[in-house]
């Protein structure tokens, strides 16, 4: 039973704490970056996506195997033993809003991955144009070895630069390369959309964490 609690506690905190943090991003954030010169504003957001890329996935999977856990816990003991009585009874009651709550909170990987990531890619590949890097330790890495301006995907690999599993620096003051009002506005333009498609994450982990109480309460 405790454990069991605890689960609960752990998914639905998870799930509703990660979608705040992304929420944050979109109406705080991105207005703050897009007051900036992009020059500026791209080395910050590179490294937002560094750092994101650590915590919300490892937020989502959390929260979604608990989940899981969960709505296998609640089927009734004397369903386990049938595959049919278990697909009737993971469509309704506790382990039907257990197995949604799950499919919410997961969902932000294929929300990032089929609608956000171009628009991702094409500010990490403005922020290389530039001169930029994920973060000042990578900046000053590069500098030292000499690197050129990367692809994005060369830039997600990062394999001619400071890991990004060590890397706790803070991020790149501004890119070598002063940006134009014209590549301000692309920048800027790039930052609305991505805000709005992140918003979609934060609303599907968060309703993740909302389904999930419910199926503890019901």
């Amino acid at each position: 039973m405790f454990a069991t609690q605890t689960i609960q506690i752990l998914s639905i905190s998870t799930a509703l704490l990660a979608s705040g943090g992304i929420a944050a991003l979109s109406l705080f954030d991105v207005p703050m970056l897009q007051s900036q010169p992009a020059s500026r504003s791209l080395p910050m957001i590179r490294w937002l996506f560094s750092r994101g890329s650590h915590t919300f996935p490892t937020a989502a999977l959390t929260s979604a195997s608990g989940f899981v856990y969960l709505a296998y816990k609640a089927l009734p003991p004397s369903s386990v033993n049938s595959i049919s009585s278990i697909v009737q009874h993971t469509v309704k009651g506790k382990p039907g809003l257990y197995l949604a709550a799950a499919a919410l909170s997961f969902s932000i990987a294929p929300i990032t991955g089929l609608a956000m990531i171009p628009t991702n890619f094409a500010l990490i590949k403005k922020n290389e144009e530039l001169g930029g890097s994920r973060s000042r330790a990578s900046a000053e890495y590069r500098e030292k070895a000499g690197s050129k301006e990367r692809s994005a995907d060369e830039s997600v690999d990062s394999k001619d630069d400071v890991s990004q599993w060590k890397d706790l620096s803070v991020p790149q003051e501004q890119t070598e390369r002063e940006s134009t009002q014209a590549e301000g506005q692309e920048v800027n333009q790039l930052l609305n959309k991505f805000g709005k498609l992140n918003m979609l994450r934060a609303v599907a982990i968060g309703s993740g964490g909302i389904v999930g109480l419910m199926a503890v309460l019901a």
